[in-house]
């Protein structure tokens, strides 16, 4: 492992890609309907690792990765294999999923698998997410091999029409997954840059909310969506690793979505893609002031020239980490899940009999398997948890926070954390680390539909978290980016 010789203030960063798109055919995730396996890859699936140091030694990881979900206790495994191998703490090593619903089913634990031949884990299956814990601490281990000296700038851009609110209420009262104008979106592309001494960009952070289904379950293979083109954009004209952090996209769709055939992925993609290089165009990692020249012709003249300020003010590393008690909503009794049990297999049985396809039978099948866990668990007298622990996480990188939360938070959310956030600039993640599912706003709940009311059927959970937990989540990343920037 070598690191290089820096200007004063600098901070030292490496970055290293690998693939891991998982061997064809495939099982994929996030579309229960999909019971067909992947047999072809649009583009492959990628893990991409940023290690930076500052002048103390202190030493963050972040590995972005194009997979649909982790594991709680996996996460947090491979967290703890990561920061052994490039010597660092566990709360320095941020992990995010890109949710990529065309990706393979990774997850030990926390999330069943949905979608594909939903009540089978096949061997292939079961090898390919043991690797993956050492592929991602090889990507670490490559990036902090060789660090160099680079200096960061950070910006934004809001990037409209192409991403919507969900919540789409309907006639009759109900509330669906489509698009609700009136409805909250955060539709802002911020860009984390890191530039080395010469003036080429080793790598960029792109954060944005939206839920990676521009390709919708009829797509036929596996890939990255519109996380891939947008990094491959700003790649072919910058160079350098771009990596893409998930947003708070809980409640945040494409606006067209959920195409059968490739192409559209691209379209979102490089939209975002062209935004982001227009951010880091305009961005500069290093401060500077005017000077005024004279310059004598027939007239005279002045003449004005920016200037290089040097040394560069200390940047600092520094992590927080808060774990956060999530209440759930009140927990069925064994009678209510059981009745819940017959009414669920009853309407499964009914279209076998009534010869349905399968991407149909799938959905049916998605609830009779969380009825049946569920009464097994309430049946075999073990404590039942009435609290969930969110692991909180915020990596400070000079004036720039990220911060995470396990799962898929509303826009709202992720807008609150930024509004209230020390740092002078905040970039927010869902999707990181582990999983525990949906965390809808409070306002939301007597709305009804998907993330509210049976989300919690993606996991092992027997009911969802309580409204009270997006006062409880905001509070705990604005302290871990608290902590993060008291270090000093």
């Amino acid at each position: 492992e070598g690191t290089g010789e820096r200007p004063a203030g600098d901070l030292l960063a490496g970055v290293a890609r690998i693939d891991i798109t998982p061997p064809m055919p495939a099982d994929c995730m996030g579309f229960v309907r999909r019971s067909e396996p992947a047999t072809g890859v649009l583009a492959p699936l990628t893990a991409t690792a940023l290690v930076i140091e500052d002048a103390e030694g202190n030493r963050a990881v972040i590995i972005a990765m194009d997979l649909v979900a982790l594991g709680n206790m996996q996460a947090d495994r491979i967290r703890g294999m990561v920061a052994n191998a490039v010597n660092t703490s566990t709360d320095a090593v941020f992990l995010n999923y890109s949710h990529t619903h065309a990706g393979p089913h990774v997850t030990e634990g926390s999330l069943r698998k949905l979608g594909g031949t939903m009540r089978t884990i096949f061997e292939k299956e079961r090898l390919y997410i043991e690797s993956l814990s050492y592929e991602l601490v090889g990507v670490a281990s490559l990036a902090a091999r060789d660090l160099i000296p680079v200096r960061l700038a950070a910006g934004s851009i809001n990037v409209p029409g192409i991403s919507v609110n969900r919540r789409e209420r309907t006639a009759d009262g109900r509330t669906i997954l489509g698009w609700n104008p009136d409805g909250a979106l955060d539709d802002e592309l911020i860009v984390l840059e890191l530039e080395t001494a010469s003036g080429d960009m080793l790598a960029m952070v792109a954060n944005f909310a939206c839920h990676p289904v521009v390709l919708g379950g009829e797509n036929p293979n596996v890939g990255p969506d519109y996380p891939g083109a947008l990094r491959a954009r700003v790649e072919a004209n910058l160079g350098g690793l771009c990596l893409f952090l998930a947003g708070a996209g809980g409640n945040v769709l494409p606006l067209e979505g959920f195409h059968e055939d490739a192409g559209p992925e691209v379209v979102f993609g490089e939209r975002l893609g062209y935004a982001a290089l227009h951010v880091a165009a305009q961005l500069s990692p290093y401060t500077t002031h005017v000077e005024r020249l004279d310059y004598g012709s027939v007239t005279p003249i002045s003449l004005y020239r920016r200037v290089l300020d040097n040394p560069q003010q200390p940047q600092r590393i520094s992590w927080g980490a808060v774990r956060a008690d999530l209440p759930l909503k009140p927990l069925p009794t064994l009678e209510e899940v059981e009745k819940l049990l017959e009414e669920y297999e009853t309407t499964l049985q009914n279209a076998v009999d009534a010869g349905r396809p399968q991407p149909e039978l799938n959905p049916l099948d998605y609830h009779v398997q969380w009825a049946e866990n569920s009464v097994a668990r309430l049946q075999s007298g073990e404590e039942i948890e009435t609290t969930v622990s969110a692991y909180v996480q915020a990596i400070r990188i000079g004036d720039v926070a990220i911060v995470g939360l396990p799962g898929e938070p509303f826009n709202e959310i992720g807008r609150a954390v930024k509004d209230g956030s020390a740092a002078p600039f905040t970039l927010f993640a869902g999707y990181s680390n582990g999983y525990i599912g949906y965390f809808p706003t409070a306002a939301e709940y007597p709305y009804g539909g998907y993330e509210p009311s049976y989300s919690h059927h993606n996991t092992e959970l027997l009911e969802q978290i309580a409204p009270e937990s997006e006062e409880i989540l905001v509070r705990s990343c604005i302290e871990a980016i608290a902590e993060a920037f008291s270090k000093n």
